[in-house]
């Protein structure tokens, strides 16, 4: 086991500003089913889940099966290969947070509801591999977010303990994981969660910007 705790990182909307590409890629299903162009803020609601649980609450007034989304997840895949990193960046401070993590010692993994596919690439072209060789996405076990059992996945790859570790993310579903576990919680409100909800939900830190307290 490594010394030093652990840190977790949840990849969008945590360590990444995705939506705009998170957009266009799920305004493109819409409208290939006939369905108008929804604002960045409403497709901001949709995110936390998985992709094809994103899919579902963007395909809702067609009241979609299961067929029907396996469908629009094929279309969703073809197209966001090439859209996945077109308008995705960093947040502010997140690159500087992480390489004083590093340079003290400390563990760091992505643990993101976000299918391999596009994690990947994502992580590889913001540079996070630099801190991290271990990404846990949302088909590498049979459970997501919130259940527990990605973040135990990802220390044991990282050879950590959960003794100290702390789970950062932007969802109900990342600090309900981090919960359930038993390790410490940080809720970012800059992210694409509710603040509201975040709050209420309780976490041990919350960030109003990355590595940036929230007042109480």
């Amino acid at each position: 086991m490594t010394s030093k705790p652990a840190f977790l990182f949840d990849l969008d909307g945590t360590l990444a500003d995705t939506l705009p590409d998170l957009a266009a890629s799920t305004n493109y299903v819409r409208e290939q089913n006939g369905l108008a162009a929804v604002d960045d803020a409403t497709v901001r609601s949709y995110i936390g889940d998985g992709a094809r649980t994103l899919l579902q609450r963007a395909l809702a007034e067609h009241e979609p099966d299961a067929q029907a989304i396996e469908a629009a997840f094929a279309t969703y895949i073809e197209h966001h290969r090439a859209q996945c990193t077109v308008h995705t960046r960093l947040f502010p401070g997140a690159h500087e947070h992480l390489e004083q993590l590093r340079e003290a010692g400390h563990a760091i993994a992505v643990v993101t509801n976000k299918p391999e596919q596009f994690a990947v690439p994502v992580v590889k072209f913001l540079g996070l591999d630099a801190f991290t060789s271990i990404i846990v996405s949302g088909d590498t076990l049979p459970t997501k977010k919130p259940d527990p059992a990605m973040l135990r996945y990802a220390l044991e790859q990282l050879g950590s303990s959960s003794d100290g570790a702390t789970m950062v993310g932007d969802g109900l579903q990342d600090v309900r994981s981090g919960k359930r576990l038993g390790v410490r919680t940080v809720a970012c409100l800059f992210g694409y969660g509710d603040p509201a909800a975040l709050r209420a939900e309780g976490a041990d830190v919350f960030w109003q910007a990355f590595a940036k307290p929230a007042p109480t």
